[in-house]
């Protein structure tokens, strides 16, 4: 029987190695990790190999899955895929955007979002147009696929920041689950003028989610919102615009004391999602944090007991998501196995489906006409805004400049006092840096070619 490895380096590199002898153990972060002996790697096989490289997180990792199907497809093809990975947090982001600018980038990789637009002017995605896999994408997954003219990557599952709601302290205050932003406003007051704090802290869930949601919700529910997008891309029209709206209800949480009295940039920025803002939420010391669906496990090993909901963002008009692909897997076109690239992607994202499907880990539909059951009922409210409500893209692809990142920054800024009006415009100062770099990379790249 063929061996199989995958190798991960822990801290610096995860080697994350399977199907050989070796022993077991946890690690802190909650993943599992394959101690090889070093003899062993004198075993591996000597058939053409693929790398793939992806980041290893906790509780919303995919490499378990990744792990097993690997391992099925070496037992049964010619080509031996060998698995790397790191955690975001400890720089995956950096590790592959080295690894590819060195020219010893992997086959295949996994993206995160805030590093597509960077890469793709860099000329670091194969098109994948061609696979089947991309041809019955709905129209959520294939936005997120989609750079430019580019099919860049084909989405693994599809998930959304939402409002997580504890029903338990919303009960002890006589209150119901707000379903637009002026019953959510009321919420978070009634809780405050109680002694209570509302909402959940953390340098990235808390800051982007609500501010983005209702800063672009207009523009994301006018049905002629490509055109809009053209005139923001040529800098025609200046995101602030949209984004002033969010950045100053943003601004009247911080100053209200919803996310609790005195936070400075530095408090909120030390704090990475998960740390505080769901033991926070799940032990009843706030109402309300704002999160992606997967991070659900995580809030009921905090408390299993835990009566609580998952429903759209509060804005204005009802209530909104922003979308995303958990993962996005890509294509190196400078791989030297091209074909056995784009087969193993094939197969991969096609099995990882079925599988995780018939587990109900696929968050929300990535195909068209394809069997989806929502895994979990308490996110039944989330679904139906992403079924019938608004939804923005929390990175939308096709804007030549920034946005989740960026407005999580300028959050940041406004705990130590920016305002609202001063975020907006120095958005604005981004946006058009970031379209001449857009522009000047592209021109660039053209002329590589």
């Amino acid at each position: 029987m063929k061996k199989t490895s995958y190798y991960f380096f822990f801290g610096a590199l995860v080697l994350f190695i399977g199907g050989l002898s070796g022993c077991y153990h946890s690690s802190g972060s909650g993943n599992e990790v394959n101690v090889v002996e070093p003899e062993t790697l004198k075993e591996l096989p000597q058939e053409k190999t693929l790398t793939f490289f992806a980041p290893v997180e906790s509780k919303s990792s995919g490499a378990v899955s990744y792990r097993k199907l690997i391992d099925k497809y070496n037992k049964s093809h010619d080509v031996h895929v060998v698995f790397e990975g790191i955690a975001t947090a400890d720089g995956y982001n950096e590790y592959l955007e080295e690894r590819l600018r060195t020219g010893k980038g992997d086959d295949i990789f996994v993206v995160n979002e805030d590093s597509v637009k960077t890469f793709a002017q860099e000329g670091y995605f194969y098109d994948l147009s061609s696979l089947k896999a991309f041809e019955k994408m709905n129209k959520s997954a294939r936005d997120e696929a989609v750079i430019g003219d580019t099919v860049y990557c084909i989405p693994m599952n599809m998930t959304a920041y939402a409002l997580f709601v504890n029903k338990d302290v919303l009960e002890q205050y006589e209150l119901q689950p707000p379903e637009n932003l002026e019953e959510f406003n009321a919420c978070c007051t009634k809780i405050k003028e109680l002694g209570g704090t509302p909402l959940s802290l953390s340098r990235w869930h808390a800051t982007a989610v609500p501010t983005i949601a209702n800063g672009l919700y207009k523009l994301y529910d006018d049905p002629d919102f490509q055109e809009q997008l053209e005139r923001l891309n040529s800098g025609e029209e200046q995101i602030g615009g949209y984004m002033l709206e969010g950045f100053q209800i943003f601004q009247d949480m911080v100053e209200k004391g919803w996310y609790g009295d005195g936070v400075s940039g530095t408090d909120a920025d030390g704090l990475r999602a998960g740390e505080r803002d769901i033991p926070d939420f799940a032990s009843g010391e706030t109402a309300f944090y704002f999160g992606p669906l997967e991070y659900i496990p995580a809030v009921d090993e905090a408390n299993p007991q835990l009566d609580y909901h998952v429903q759209g963002i509060p804005v204005p008009e009802g209530t909104a998501l922003l979308t995303t692909a958990v993962s996005r897997l890509c294509v190196n076109p400078d791989s030297e196995s091209l074909e056995d690239a784009m087969e193993f992607v094939a197969y991969l994202s096609e099995e990882y489906y079925k599988e995780n499907m018939e587990k109900r880990d696929i968050i929300l539909p990535v195909y068209e006409n394809a069997e989806f059951i929502l895994g979990d009922e308490r996110m039944r409210p989330a679904y139906e805004t992403y079924l019938s409500g608004i939804r923005i893209p929390a990175e939308d692809m096709q804007l030549r400049f920034g946005s989740w990142d960026v407005v999580r920054e300028l959050c940041i800024e406004m705990f130590d006092g920016m305002t609202a009006p001063e975020a907006a415009e120095k958005y604005n100062q981004i946006q058009l840096e970031q379209i001449a770099g857009y522009e000047k990379q592209v021109s660039t790249f053209e002329k590589k070619k």
